[in-house]
């Protein structure tokens, strides 16, 4: 396999967060080197979902009651990353983010042959 040099590994990162937190979000992800293809900045998928958990003992839930069930209207968040501003952009996410534990998935994206 050839080695690459000055390359760009670039991620995407998925976040569930309240519909009225999407634009701080997106603003504190951008801020810190999210959501940059070519020249455009604060490229972001915004997806309405609605989040579903239930908040145990020693939680202290945003939204919702603990022992109880919780369903919200959310959305789901996507924007690229390259991976040497991930901590940062994680970092920033959190927070801005108003949950206690906010959903965050990371992956990893490879070049497609154009």
């Amino acid at each position: 396999m050839p080695v690459l040099h000055n390359t760009i590994i670039m991620l995407k990162i998925f976040v569930m967060v309240p519909r009225e937190s999407t634009d701080q979000i997106i603003e504190a992800m951008a801020e810190t080197g999210a959501g940059v293809i070519g020249n455009y900045t604060h490229n972001a998928v915004i997806t309405p979902v609605f989040g579903n958990w239930k908040s145990e003992a020693g939680a202290h839930p945003a939204v919702g009651e603990v022992g109880k069930m919780s369903r919200e209207p959310e959305n789901k968040i996507e924007m690229v990353c390259p991976e040497e501003a991930l901590a940062r952009v994680v970092a920033a996410l959190r927070k801005a983010h108003p949950y206690e534990e906010p959903a965050i998935d990371i992956v990893k994206l490879y070049d497609m042959p154009r």
